[in-house]
This record gives structure tokens, sequence and C-alpha cells, in this order.
């Protein structure tokens, strides 16, 4: 039976490669061969501001046909927030309303009674957010930064980005992350617990000022809660109680007390993106191997469980049947012999696998 599976990768030494990418043309800082830190700044550019559009007949209550002598502004004048940008002259223009700008920026057009105004650009610094060296430069949009370091994929982040020192704070992937367990030790830091269950944690977590925090599952109704925190929250599993996965846990244990980056981003469809953790390590006893592309399933690969009744299990294939299989639906389907460590062999369908590289 051929088969692609899904792919999670879990390795504790591998060769990362990232793009780092403006979110508009601008002035990248480095060269190729450049050696960077999660916080030096790799590139800048000026992040255009929204348009705004005054309406200033509206805002006067004028016909359009008599609005145009009272503009005082024209395209490319810059304006300032609550400048005058229109108003009647004459003595009773002065006690009639003004029409001013709501923000900084710039006017772009002057038509018909209506002015557009471009909002100041912010300026935006693109930090390199790991340690390693630049490998090639995109003029004007971004780098590309490699590192040999362990890599570990998740299955839902909240957003954002954060480096810190990893600090487990269980002793075991099953046990909770309990508040108590968080304190001054771990301002800073980016705290691992196999799971959270409710908001107590995470308002500790905020108030101890921690970097990130990586947990095996969180409770779904955590959900808008953790859409809000100031912090990158990764989650390897998914949402339920679900423990953290064993070899997930023992790559993080064997790193603990070294820089992290976490990336907490996460995108289902076009240029899908998972949340990862990335620990950049020195290659020196054993050579980094590089990231794979995807590859059928064999036997002797090592999976993930997907699905009930075995969900966050990890276990090894020990057959592929060439024909479908009865299942517990009742329907007969592609499926692999998997063994547990907790049970004999079981028949799990493909589509329920996910594949630990």
């Amino acid at each position: 039976m051929h088969y692609y599976p899904p792919e999670s990768r879990i390795t504790p030494l591998t060769v990362i490669r990232r793009e780092r990418l403006l979110p508009v043309q601008g002035q990248v800082l480095v060269r190729p061969g450049e050696t960077v830190g999660p916080a030096d700044v790799v590139a800048r550019c000026q992040v255009p501001g929204t348009m705004r559009v005054l309406d200033v007949s509206r805002e006067l209550h004028l016909r359009r046909d008599r609005v145009a002598g009272t503009i005082r502004k024209s395209p490319g004048d810059a304006v300032q927030a609550n400048e005058v940008v229109a108003a009647p002259g004459g003595v009773l223009g002065r006690l009639r309303r003004a029409c001013r700008s709501p923000v900084d920026g710039k006017v772009i057009e002057v038509r018909e009674g209506l002015v557009l105004i471009e909002e100041a650009g912010t300026p935006f610094e693109l930090r390199a957010h790991l340690k390693g060296q630049v490998t090639n430069v995109m003029p004007n949009r971004g780098v590309v930064i490699s590192a040999a370091g362990a890599l570990i994929q998740g299955m839902w982040g909240n957003g954002g980005e954060a480096e810190g020192v990893l600090k487990l704070l269980v002793d075991s992937p099953q046990k909770p992350l309990r508040n108590r367990s968080i304190d001054v030790s771990c301002h800073g830091t980016v705290v691992v617990g196999g799971r959270i269950m409710d908001e107590k944690a995470l308002e500790q977590a905020v108030e101890a000022q921690v970097r990130g925090v990586i947990v095996g599952s969180v409770s779904a109704d955590l959900g808008p809660h953790l859409e809000s925190l100031p912090f990158p929250v990764l989650v390897t599993e998914g949402f339920g109680s679900m423990p953290m996965s064993d070899p997930v846990f023992a790559l993080l244990h064997a790193n603990m007390g070294r820089e992290a980056m976490v990336t907490a981003d996460t995108k289902t469809r076009w240029g899908a993106r998972r949340p990862e953790v990335l620990i950049p390590l020195r290659a020196e006893d054993e050579k980094p191997v590089e990231e794979p592309g995807p590859r059928l399933l064999q036997v002797g690969d090592r999976v993930r469980l997907l699905r009930a009744p075995h969900v966050g299990s990890v276990g090894t294939v020990r057959e592929l049947p060439s024909l479908p299989r009865p299942v517990e639906s009742g329907a007969r389907l592609p499926v692999a012999l998997v063994d547990l460590a907790q049970e004999q062999s079981v028949a799990i369908p493909l589509l329920n696998l996910e594949l630990i590289r």
C-alpha cells in the first residue's frame, strides 16, 4: 500500500533553514555569511498606513459643486492629526465647523469634495529570531538563516514569536501546568508543561512575564483567552486533555536550560505553516541531517495516532497490509498495523496516522 502520510518533525539534530521576510519591500542590513543572533535586526522597512477618506461636503454641509473653494490642501501635502483640511472662508466661515485630518499623513487625491489621506507609515524592524548564519539574501525582501539544532513541530499556536531559556515545570508529560509552579524564577523563560486545563496557570504566566508556553494540549474553552495573551502558546498535540507525547517531552527535557525559539504562527491553507520550537545546537559530535521531503509510509516508521481511542499515542509500523481491512466503524479501509507500548499491535486507518521524523 503506497501512502504519503502527513508529517511532524521531532528531531534532535537537523539543519534548520528559515526565511525571514519583510511585509513590504525595504532594506536588508546583513550579508551572506554573517552570523546573527535571535534579537539582531536583519532588515527594516516602512509599512504603509491605511487610507482615510474625508467627505468634506458632508462635514461642512455644502453641495459638492461648492466644496472646492474650501479645501486648503493639495495632493502631496503633509498633514498632521487635527489639522484643518477644509473650512469655509469669510467672517461667517469662522463660526462654522472645519474639516480636520484624523491622522498624520499625506494627501493623495482631492476630487469632488473628497480628500484621500494616506496615514503615515510605521517603521518595522525584522529580527533574525534564530541564532545561525545568513546563507542567502533576497534584495529588498529578506534573508534565509541556517542553523543546526533540534526541531519540534506543534499542532496549534496562538501566534507570535519569542525566545527564551527552556524551563520544564513538570516531571511527566501527563502532568498539567499548575499556577503554583509558575513563580519569579520563570521570568523571561519558555515554560513547559503537560497540558493546561484552566485560566489560572495562564494568568500566573502573564504575571510572571514568561516569554512563552509549550504544552501538549489545552482545554477548548480557553481558546478566546489564548488569543489575548502577550506571549506565544504552542500546543504539540491539540485541544482537549491529551498529555504531551513522549518523544516531544523527552526532547524538551534533554534540552532543558538551553535557549529555544518559539514560533506559534499557524496557517492551514495556502502557504501552510505549523508552529514550531527551534533549539540551536553545536553540531560537533554528530553531523546534522537535512530536512527531508515527503516520503511513503514504511514498515518501521514511528507514527503518532490522531483519532480516539488512541489519540496522541506513538508507536511503530509493524505491517502494511496490501488489502483494506474492516475497522470499528464497519468500513473496510487501508490500514497499518502499529505496535504500541501499552498493548498488542492495533489496526489503524492510514488517514489517522502522522509520520514522526
